[in-house]
């Protein structure tokens, strides 16, 4: 095992595995982007800034795993707390958890406008807004949310062995209730807005929403899990409490929520490896630009008829 946990070596492993194939597609976008006009739609530049989001998200957990399972690091992460590290980790979480749920929801608003009501409002405001501000929009609405708790966080790290984050309870209720907040309403838009394009036969977009919302509930429940199994322990929203004497069961209790704690990667980071693998599998335009990045062949220039070769083996 890599680590002391097999949790997190499936984290490690997925992310070796996925995260490359994620970057190449997410590279293949943005090269594409001036030479092909169906990848400058809004869908594909909210696929970017999603992939944007999970990126951030794998490398929060990379700076998290590198110290605490491989004491890289260490003494850098307990001094940067003096500047908010433990606060900054305990609201990264339930943070691009609620970012990269703002995020599918915008794609399937974006798919919905388009296929269901091309001539509506919606898609007219679609239509005349910037890619630039469609990005702004989703990263700036996920973080406001989420700015309550961030502004009543006062956390500290455990110790800096395990830097298992130690949080209040006002802090732990106010998140919870956004991240729970949060999911029900884009998790019932995105519900309906699924069922109205099943309609239409949108086929493959609803496979990769869906398996991203199963995802989400998933993360979703986790966070609901450990809320409650928190405040039946009355202590923080990560792990424990400060060192007070306590009983043997409690001290079984707290062994069950740092458990239960090892899980979050895991839990998470699906929600982030899923998504190149839906674009591959799902995406034709996405299947043919790795296919000719990974081979080597020549694709088509650009649409004002230059003859420009891309992806040349020369």
């Amino acid at each position: 095992m890599l680590t002391t946990n097999w949790q997190a070596d499936v984290v490690i492993y997925e992310m070796i595995v996925f995260m490359p194939i994620y970057a190449v597609v997410l590279w293949a976008i943005w090269f594409m982007r001036p030479r092909k006009s169906a990848f400058r739609t809004h869908y594909y530049t909210l696929v970017m800034s999603q992939g944007a989001a999970d990126f951030l998200t794998v490398i929060i957990f990379v700076t998290q795993m590198l110290p605490r399972y491989f004491n890289i690091g260490n003494s850098l992460v307990w001094w940067l707390d003096n500047y908010g590290a433990s606060n900054f980790y305990v609201n990264s979480g339930p943070q691009m958890f609620i970012l990269r749920s703002i995020g599918l929801f915008l794609i399937t608003m974006q798919r919905y406008a388009t296929i269901c009501r091309p001539h509506g409002r919606l898609s007219h405001i679609l239509s005349i807004t910037s890619s630039f501000t469609l990005i702004l929009c989703h990263w700036l609405i996920a973080f406001s949310l989420h700015m309550p708790a961030v502004l009543i966080c006062h956390a500290h790290f455990e110790n800096p062995q395990s830097f298992f984050v130690i949080t209040s309870e006002d802090h732990k209720k106010t998140s919870a209730t956004i991240v729970i907040c949060t999911f029900v309403f884009c998790g019932i838009s995105t519900l309906f807005m699924q069922s109205r394009q099943n309609r239409y036969q949108e086929a493959r977009l609803c496979i990769h929403v869906f398996f991203l919302a199963v995802m989400s509930a998933a993360t979703f429940s986790y966070y609901v899990f450990q809320a409650i199994y928190s405040n039946e322990l009355g202590v923080g929203d990560v792990v424990l409490s400060q060192n007070d004497p306590v009983s043997e069961n409690r001290n079984l209790q707290q062994e069950a929520l740092r458990s239960l704690r090892v899980w979050y990667p895991l839990v998470s980071g699906n929600l982030s490896f899923l998504n190149p693998l839906m674009l591959l599998l799902l995406n034709r335009d996405i299947q043919k630009c790795f296919v000719n990045f990974c081979s080597g062949k020549t694709v088509s220039g650009r649409e004002n008829g230059s003859n420009e070769q891309y992806f040349s083996n020369e």
